[in-house]
């Protein structure tokens, strides 16, 4: 169409994929430092990153327990990230004009 930047909202959608994206891919970390970080609380001794993952999906299963609790981050996290990237171009454009 010969438009040397894409819209806003196009920005915005490319945003929001990329954030469902990201949060698909580093939640079962996520998942795993939590559980490394209330082991004193809930009575677990987690002793690597690889070995509290093992235990999470020999215990829970990988879909189950490694992405428990996703689906409050799909809702928030593809919001966060489109609007972030959002701003974070439209600003630069701004700044480029000065």
């Amino acid at each position: 169409s010969g438009r040397s930047q894409p819209y806003s909202y196009e920005r915005l959608a490319f945003g929001a994929c990329a954030g469902l994206i990201g949060q698909s891919a580093s939640y079962p970390l996520d998942v795993v430092r939590r559980r490394m970080q209330t082991a004193g609380v809930t009575g677990h001794t987690y002793g690597t990153i690889l070995g509290t993952m093992r235990e999470i999906v020999s215990e829970e299963g990988a879909i189950r327990g490694l992405y428990k609790g996703l689906s409050m981050n799909w809702v928030k996290g593809p919001i966060a990230v489109g609007i972030s990237f959002t701003t974070f171009d439209l600003t630069q454009i701004m700044l480029r004009k000065l």
